[in-house]
């Protein structure tokens, strides 16, 4: 999942003292984590694990992880003063987007689901546009052609089209900047642990029946991935926590691109994944539209949430 930046660039959300360099580690965290999870998802395909499986053991293992901080009042209250309606439409739309990637993984590089991934901040902009009349900038403008021209390069359509799993990467993208937006608008009542407690209960919900009608239990060997999964799905979520309350969202937002070299390496040195010029050029396209379109959100003056999330999300994403 790309992460968008949500709060102005020349301050941290103010909920904690600024810690800069804290900050910085923790998101570097998040964009070594993030390719793992695509590592664990390959590796759990080659076991013949499906989608449906990889995310119904992902939802049942960092739920239980949740479960016990419901013993204290404190994270009680939190839950019930969130705004559940916010929280519904946040997490069907991230379980979803999540899904879609889990699925393309299988198939794809993890450098090209990567990449792709990164036109969420570009779409998220055009979407921002359309529904909250939001100006875009020449500089908004150039973001989305970059990177409409470089998803074009990447995917390389030919006569026949583009493949299934392709298009599954492109919704899942497209989702995830409609996640974004939700993240935009809800209420600043609902906190971290809400906003995580309930993505993980909404996944657990969607996932459980169809995980029970294919329940496969993991070997020794596949447990590891198993666990995997879940514990870079926490951390993801965690380290960005930290990340986006305790540094300037501007330069955390440009560290997340660094996914793309974790990518890069996880897949050449352990699965062979290489890339063509035509491919490089899309990634370099991609990028720059990110970091435009990151660069036009940061300027704009908006009272953003103090919690924040991306898709891959993440939501992100992922």
């Amino acid at each position: 999942m790309a992460t968008g930046s949500l709060i102005p660039p020349e301050k941290s959300s103010g909920v904690l003292e600024p810690k800069p360099i804290l900050g910085y580690l923790a998101m570097m965290g998040t964009t070594m984590l993030i390719p793992i999870m695509g590592v664990a998802i390959k590796f759990l395909t080659q076991y013949g694990f499906s989608t449906i499986q990889m995310l119904a053991w992902r939802s049942w293992l960092v739920f239980l992880v949740l479960l016990p901080f419901l013993i204290f009042q404190k994270y009680r209250n939190e839950l019930a003063a969130a705004d559940i309606k916010a929280h519904l439409i946040h997490g069907v739309l991230s379980v979803t987007s999540m899904s879609c990637f889990y699925y393309a993984l299988r198939t794809l590089p993890i450098v090209t689901v990567t990449s792709i991934n990164f036109i969420t901040p570009t779409i998220a902009m055009g979407l921002a546009s359309l529904i909250f009349r939001e100006r875009i900038s020449p500089s908004g403008w150039l973001a989305l052609i970059l990177g409409f021209a470089g998803a074009i390069t990447v995917l390389k359509p030919d006569i026949e089209g583009i493949s299934f799993d392709v298009v599954v990467v492109l919704i899942g993208s497209f989702l995830a900047a409609c996640t974004n937006l939700t993240i935009r608008r809800m209420p600043a009542r609902s906190s971290n642990f809400a906003v995580i407690f309930y993505l993980t209960l909404i996944g657990l919900i969607i996932f459980s029946v169809p995980g029970v009608a294919a329940f496969r239990l993991p070997t020794e060997a596949q447990w590891s991935w198993i666990l995997a999964l879940a514990i870079t799905a926490l951390g993801v979520h965690s380290l960005l926590i930290l990340a986006y309350r305790l540094a300037s969202s501007m330069l955390i937002g440009a560290l997340d691109y660094l996914r793309i070299v974790w990518a890069l390496g996880f897949g050449y040195f352990i699965f062979n994944e290489t890339l063509d010029f035509s491919e490089m050029l899309g990634i370099v396209l991609i990028c720059t539209s990110g970091l435009l379109s990151l660069k036009t959100s940061t300027k704009k003056n908006i009272n953003w949430p103090s919690m924040l999330f991306s898709s891959k999300e993440i939501e992100k994403n992922v």
